[in-house]
């Protein structure tokens, strides 16, 4: 039956948590963006870059390993996770910046959508899910739970 046959059908309201976590994930996505396309932009025109983006670019879409990706490229893998503090006024740790917030972005939306559970929508036990969920992507981001790459 359409909408036009049945006036009195309509859409189901959309929960504020949802929309307080989509609203964070989207504009912090747009943010990473437009810090790593700049970063890009930078390493690319860059004439001192520390890797080759063409060499980079192609270990990656050749499916190599990340052992595989840093052999040869005239660079050590970085010890710590978080290089790219010390290289943020490079192409390179520009980049990597843009791409460690789209991750990181999703630990204030799911906060802020805890938020939304506990204050306006009387929610409980979906707010404790989703600071648990905050609370294991900050363990990964930080190092306490290590991913098992390369």
């Amino acid at each position: 039956m359409s909408e036009q046959q049945n006036p009195k059908e309509s859409r189901p309201e959309i929960p504020k948590s949802g929309v307080a976590y989509g609203e964070t994930i989207y504009w912090g996505t747009i943010a990473s963006a437009v810090i790593t396309i700049l970063g890009q932009v930078v390493t690319f025109l860059t004439p001192g870059s520390a890797i080759s983006p063409s060499v980079l670019l192609s270990r990656i879409w050749e499916g190599k390993e990340v052992a595989a990706i840093w052999e040869g490229v005239g660079v050590a893998r970085p010890a710590n996770e978080h290089w790219y503090f010390a290289q943020i006024t490079t192409g390179e740790g520009l980049t990597m910046f843009g791409i460690a917030l789209g991750v990181f972005v999703v630990i204030p939306a799911l906060l802020a959508s805890a938020w939304v559970l506990f204050t306006r929508e009387g929610r409980p036990l979906f707010g404790v899910l989703a600071i648990i969920a905050a609370l294991i992507t900050i363990a990964s981001f930080v190092g306490v739970i290590q991913m098992p790459v390369g």
